[in-house]
């Protein structure tokens, strides 16, 4: 190893075993190892300190297993950078990668957890990159979402390894790979179970086998006309699920490889030039702000946080359903219980409908996620769970006397939660003898888009051990967990039913249902007011709207009323604003309306920011731009747009 005389590092651990330098990647003060200068500089002069021992090989690697580098440290990108100090660091990065890539020392990436954005261009750059394939070993390029792209060579040296088009793909598209996946699709070289990485890196730096080389095909995809032909197909590929016009980085990037191709010398510069450019926008400083605040929510959860095996969900309605299909796409086990037969039957249905839309390639996965889930009347895996869920209707008697069995009956190390949005925690709590054992998780609908979950805890009851363990909970199910107080509605859906409000009152003006889902939808909202209503049940709209409008200002517009006595429930079954035909939305009548769309859209908008100003003026979450980060990640809200505190700020200048 090496001698204390070694200068000492702030973010790195280095050693020399033999001929092999190790610089394990730990950086201070931040736990997805973000790079920043500081950071930089010291992988430079820990490169350096191995040429000078001329040792026959560099490994990179993390010093966390749970991951290798998250990338850049957005809050360099923002509120205005000085651009010299910005560019520098750039060019230092693409300097340093091209260093471990050309020299004839070896350099090898070791890679364990989340490799992402620069991070990954870090590891692309070495001669060659293999995995763990631990669960969260994962590769992305994320730099699309956050309105900017990759610009430390990793585009160039995807485009090499993968081919074009799986390249683009996986660039313009933001996709997130395991390593099983990151190695079938040739992005790293080689996988092997933790226990035996550095086993794998060893051999390869001994044996230095061939490297992933470029698909002969992509080839012939590389000269201008092809460029130009790929780039018309994958802008048409791109419009259909992105707003080109307000998340333009995937474009501009395609456009870019069409003018150079994949060569390093040539796109790499050029790069560099829209990377400064988009940074300049609104929309990418809103980006990056969110981007950032993701990663504060991410990192809410403790870093040696307990994970579960086996989830027990009461109720097997929609909710339910959806819970236990995505904590099985999770790898957790999970038993539903349910005392209606049929209805539990229908319930496996409708899951194994979800498993094959995520697996209808990989007949392996859909058997292994199909086997994590049983069927349970009789509810035996209340004894064994880790975590059990109630999902059933909100009847506050009928959870108390459910509560009172689960707590006798269940794990004394058990997590118990219910998912209610309308029922006060402390009331369900009270008939506990243990109340800091219970726990809210809402998961907000439909739950497989959503990325927020919000947790609702008692400030007085809920023990800190227990909150820990739902944030452990939350982040093994990817999702992003949110505290927040026991209130009527919590926050997401009390803001987001504003929203729902608000559409259905100008509905009852007469402005026609299919101009004002326009109006929200061209905000940039997912789903227009009365599209939203529609899809939650306008049932439980008028229910959550009631329980809001006894401790708020809102209130339920007549409208709603009428169309629940009348059995227009929505998307549940066929007739709400708009019809149903096996829950697809049947074509809506053509109106014609004179209006304004964006007096509609202020309308509908700005009593979501007076709602967000309420909670946090009420203190229901304390930081506005984790508030603003809740609204964005659990109903919607443009992210480019920057939430609904954001977009209040930015209209009033």
């Amino acid at each position: 190893m090496l001698t204390s005389a070694t200068r000492d590092f702030q973010h790195l651990t280095i050693g020399r075993d033999q001929q092999v330098f190790w610089i394990g990647l730990d950086v201070k003060n931040s736990n997805r190892n973000l790079l920043t200068p500081e950071v930089l500089a010291e992988l430079q002069q820990a490169y350096q300190l191995a040429q000078a021992l001329r040792v026959r090989a560099v490994v990179l690697y993390s010093n966390r297993p749970e991951v290798f580098s998250a990338g850049l440290d957005l809050s360099l990108l923002q509120n205005n950078p000085d651009p010299q100090k910005l560019l520098a660091f750039l060019k230092a990065g693409q300097a340093f990668c091209e260093q471990l890539s050309s020299t004839s020392m070896l350099s090898l990436a070791m890679v364990e957890g989340e490799c992402l954005g620069a991070g990954l261009s870090l590891a692309l750059a070495c001669h060659y990159c293999v995995a763990s394939t631990h669960w969260q070993s994962r590769f992305s390029f994320p730099e699309v979402q956050q309105g900017i792209h990759p610009v430390w060579g990793g585009s160039s040296r995807s485009l090499q390894r993968m081919g074009v088009r799986p390249a683009l793909d996986f660039i313009t598209q933001a996709t997130l790979l395991s390593a099983e996946a990151a190695l079938q699709k040739k992005l790293i070289d080689a996988i092997v179970p933790p226990e035996h990485i550095k086993t794998l890196a060893l051999r390869y730096i001994a044996g230095q086998p061939a490297k992933t080389t470029t698909p002969l095909s992509s080839m012939f995809l590389e000269t201008l006309s092809a460029r130009v032909l790929i780039n018309n197909q994958q802008q048409r590929k791109l419009a259909k699920t992105q707003d080109i016009e307000h998340y333009p980085a995937a474009s501009r990037f395609m456009n870019l490889w069409q003018l150079t191709g994949s060569a390093l010398t040539s796109l790499q510069p050029m790069e560099l030039i829209a990377f400064q450019e988009l940074l300049e926008t609104s929309s990418t400083q809103n980006l990056l702000r969110l981007a950032e605040l993701k990663d504060q929510l991410k990192a809410l959860v403790p870093a040696k946080a307990a994970t579960y095996s086996s989830v027990h969900i009461i109720g097997a309605g929609h909710v339910g359903r959806e819970i236990a299909a995505w904590c099985s796409l999770s790898g957790l086990r999970v038993s539903i219980q349910e005392v209606n037969l049929e209805n539990l039957g229908y319930a496996l249905e409708r899951i194994r409908s979800i498993f094959n839309t995520y697996f209808q390639k990989d007949g392996a996965k859909l058997k292994a996620a199909t086997e994590r889930i049983s069927a349970d009347p009789e509810g035996q895996g209340i004894f064994y769970a880790d975590l059990i869920i109630d999902a059933t209707t909100d009847k506050l008697a009928n959870k108390q006397e459910l509560l009172a069995r689960l707590e006798e009956n269940s794990r004394p190390d058990a997590l118990l939660a219910i998912t209610s949005s309308t029922l006060p925690l402390e009331r369900l709590a009270a008939v506990l003898l243990k109340p800091e054992r219970l726990i809210g998780l809402h998961f907000l609908y439909p739950i497989i888009q959503h990325e927020l979950m919000e947790i609702i805890h008692l400030e007085a009851n809920t023990a800190p051990k227990v909150l820990e363990q739902a944030y452990a909970f939350v982040k093994q199910i990817n999702k992003l967990p949110l505290a927040v107080q026991s209130t009527p509605g919590l926050v997401v859906n009390r803001i987001l039913l504003t929203y729902i409000m608000q559409g259905i009152r100008l509905c009852q003006q007469n402005v026609p249902p299919v101009t004002i889902d326009k109006a929200g939808r061209e905000f940039g909202m997912p789903l227009g007011p009365l599209e939203w209503a529609d899809l939650l049940g306008l049932d439980y709209c008028w229910q959550l709207g009631d329980t809001l409008a006894k401790t708020s200002p809102l209130s339920v517009p007549d409208l709603l009323v009428d169309m629940v006595k009348a059995d227009k429930l929505g998307r549940k079954n066929g007739t709400g604003f708009y019809r149903y035909r096996h829950g697809r939305m049947l074509k809506p009548e053509r109106s014609q309306w004179e209006g304004s769309l964006s007096a509609l859209q202020d309308k509908l908008i700005n009593q979501m920011s007076e709602e967000a100003a309420l909670c946090l003026e009420q203190g229901l979450i304390e930081n506005p731009d984790l508030l603003d980060a809740a609204v964005v990640f659990g109903a919607g809200f443009p992210a480019f747009r920057g939430g609904p505190l954001q977009y209040a700020r930015s209209s009033r200048k």
